[in-house]
């Protein structure tokens, strides 16, 4: 039972998944970073109400962009620009599946949005590295498989939407 416990770690604890996990931890610190950044600008020097929106907003876009590169070049080796779409895909359908697990979390009782976060960022992160893998940073994805992230990511938006209002 031990042995094989040690060659799942080993299978998982791959060398492309250190850097994943040590790559996603810089791009949140350059999020927030920016996102900092951002507030102090619209809030202090331009003074605009409600700058939270506009400096989340621009980070966020920043943000995506700086982690396409740090994925595609840190952790998976790759440094082509036309796989964008692919990875805006997976982040859009990993962003999506996250707020609906937390919703999901305070369905069933949970209150605390920061433990709530803290459950969601596990499984979350393990579905974005796979999907990223697999779908993103890939010549062997098909298709088919887009199709079924485009039918799946449309559903996910539609329950969202349904559920909101």
């Amino acid at each position: 039972m031990i042995e094989k416990l040690k060659v799942l770690i080993v299978k998982i604890f791959t060398p492309q998944f250190i850097r994943f996990i040590l790559t996603a931890i810089l791009n949140t610190l350059f999020g927030l970073f920016i996102n900092y950044l951002f507030l102090y600008i619209f809030e202090h020097l331009l003074k605009l109400n409600h700058a939270y929106i506009v400096s989340n907003f621009l980070a966020t876009i920043v943000s995506i962009l700086f982690n396409f590169k740090t994925y595609g070049i840190l952790v998976f080796k790759n440094k082509k620009n036309r796989l964008f779409f692919r990875f805006l895909l997976v982040t859009t359908f990993t962003y999506l599946l996250n707020i609906g697990g937390i919703a999901l979390l305070q369905h069933l009782g949970s209150r605390n949005n920061y433990l709530n976060l803290t459950l969601m960022a596990i499984p979350v992160g393990l579905l974005n590295y796979t999907l990223n893998k697999h779908f993103v940073y890939t010549n062997k994805a098909k298709g088919w498989h887009w199709l079924c992230l485009c039918a799946v990511l449309a559903s996910e938006l539609a329950i969202f939407l349904i559920l909101k209002y």
